[in-house]
């Protein structure tokens, strides 16, 4: 490891080593409605931007673009594969401090998993599925 490179839990490795989600649609979804949200920036050095394909409520396939370090495109990935299959509602979105304990990300790495939960929650703001905008009370 280098200095200065964040320490990644085993998930979180397993994730930047074998991402997820990955390159174009598969067959199967590529007429169903889709939505997409963004997060950060690219002048900031963190960016990512998730596509979801709908069908019947239901998350059916997920995309993400990443610009940034291996603590955001492990996240991105994480979620990706967390959010196939599930309800299109915030709710099935975890909040980002979450994902940043579940993948062990360092502390000063876990602004990655807001941000990734902050794309997440624009796309199904963006589809209109979304009841719920926020984790918050």
């Amino acid at each position: 490891m280098n200095p200065g490179e964040p320490v990644l839990g085993e998930l979180a490795r397993d994730h930047l080593l074998h991402p997820r989600n990955t390159g174009g649609w598969p067959g199967e979804v590529t007429d169903l409605p889709r939505a997409s949200g963004e997060a950060g920036s690219a002048t900031s050095g963190a960016f990512v931007r998730f596509r979801m394909a709908l069908d019947s409520g239901r998350i059916v396939a997920v995309r993400y673009e990443v610009l940034g370090g291996p603590s955001l495109l492990a996240a991105a990935s994480w979620l990706s594969e967390h959010l196939t299959g599930k309800p299109a509602a915030a709710e099935s979105v975890p909040a980002g401090l979450e994902m940043a304990r579940t993948l062990e990300l360092e502390r000063a790495e876990h602004g990655m998993g807001l941000l990734v939960e902050n794309a997440a929650l624009d796309a199904l703001k963006a589809s209109g599925e979304a009841r719920i905008l926020s984790h918050e009370a």
